[in-house]
């Protein structure tokens, strides 16, 4: 597919825009939970490029899930789509009793209004030996698991680290209810970070302007985490002074996972300087997270492009057909690599892509009038150079 040859573009994606009057953003399943006794609703997000090859992705888990899983999800999608982090699956839990599930064992407070709390270990228990296999047993994930959750979420984020931080690699806390059990965790905090010499995990916390009973407990958390010295901690906190406490949660999202994934954008000099340069960032990329990560198609696709643009026919070959073994169920990468054929004078192998490419066209792809018009202008230039040699 042609792209426009402005460098303020190459580094970003291309999105395939269809025509469809309904969107779906993910699909709600149930399950049957032994450990809390009771089935419990799961919203499933799967990125655009999950069913374009054998790619792998991380996991966000997010509590509260039919409030905030499909802002998340769009904010996900836009950072991706700009090179700011990689396509994940989202998983929204939807909650059936926020106080028991979130919020940790009582054992200061003798406020009565919450006797029904203290079900977070129970919670966290299900994450990680329940939902957590299930959702790696069911689709292709990564060793990579981001956490967040809001308000008791935030507050069951920070008592998952403090507790349990293997489960999860990286955790987001919205507004974390720090004032829970006479401000508790602040203690368990210092002993944690006190016995803790080392840590590869990133904690991201945020706080809204909502007064000194949020306010306090979360600035004695942030200072307690600053002045840790545990090595490999990735400890970051940002206040949002013009947002209330339930407004906060989606600008915390989008600087939180910017935070999780600092280091993941690709400068600009690294894409001019071709393929084995993006190649080489995306190595490292992948040594800093733990896991192998796949150059973007839409990078790569640019990359062709850029190669096409310049007259390096030979390169941009290369590079297209490089797209097509990453991405071998994209019709967009066999009609990128049959252009640059075409424009190479190789037309039986572009009319072959062509016709690729329009085989694997979703039934609503705004592309596929195209992709047949491109097979259609090729098998008559096909013939036109068969006639000519017959003559």
């Amino acid at each position: 597919m042609k792209r426009l040859f402005l460098l303020i573009l190459l580094a970003i994606p291309n999105i395939a825009m269809a025509l469809d009057n309904n969107i779906s953003i993910g699909k709600t399943i149930e399950i049957e939970s032994k450990i809390l006794n009771e089935k419990r609703i799961i919203q499933v997000h799967l990125p655009d490029a999950y069913r374009n090859g054998d790619t792998r992705f991380p996991v966000l888990y997010l509590t509260d899930g039919p409030g905030h899983f499909s802002h998340t999800v769009g904010t996900m999608d836009f950072l991706a789509n700009n090179g700011r982090m990689p396509q994940m699956i989202i998983v929204g839990v939807a909650n059936t009793d926020r106080t028991r599930d979130l919020t940790p064992k009582i054992l200061v407070s003798k406020d009565e209004r919450f006797q029904n709390g203290g079900g977070a270990d129970n919670f966290l228990s299900f994450f990680e030996q329940e939902l957590i296999p299930y959702i790696e047993k069911t689709y292709r994930t990564q060793p990579y698991r981001v956490f967040s959750g809001h308000s008791f979420g935030g507050l069951f984020a920070i008592n998952a680290f403090l507790t349990k931080p293997d489960i999860f690699n990286a955790y987001i806390s919205v507004s974390p209810s720090l004032w829970w059990d006479e401000q508790r965790l602040i203690d368990d905090a210092k002993v944690f970070f006190n016995k803790t010499e080392s840590l590869d995990r990133t904690l991201f916390v945020t706080m809204a302007a909502e007064g000194d009973r949020m306010l306090t407990p979360y600035n004695q958390f942030v200072n307690v985490a600053k002045d840790s010295k545990v090595k490999g901690l990735i400890f970051a906190n940002q206040e949002f002074d013009d947002e209330d406490h339930g407004s906060t949660v989606l600008r915390s999202q989008y600087f939180g996972l910017k935070q999780v994934w600092d280091g993941w954008h690709m400068p600009r000099d690294t894409f001019t300087q071709g393929l084995e340069a993006v190649q080489v960032h995306y190595t490292k990329i992948g040594t800093k997270f733990g896991f192998d990560v796949q150059i973007p198609e839409g990078i790569i696709n640019n990359l062709g492009y850029n190669a096409l643009g310049d007259k390096n026919l030979d390169k941009a070959i290369e590079v297209f057909a490089y797209n097509v073994k990453m991405y071998p169920n994209s019709a967009n990468v066999y009609d990128s690599l049959a252009d640059a054929q075409e424009n190479n004078g190789e037309l039986n192998k572009a009319h072959k892509n062509y016709a690729k490419a329009l085989e694997l066209a979703e039934p609503n792809d705004a592309n596929k009038a195209m992709f047949a018009t491109n097979k259609e202008r090729v098998a008559k230039l096909i013939a036109v150079e068969t006639k000519a040699s017959a003559e």
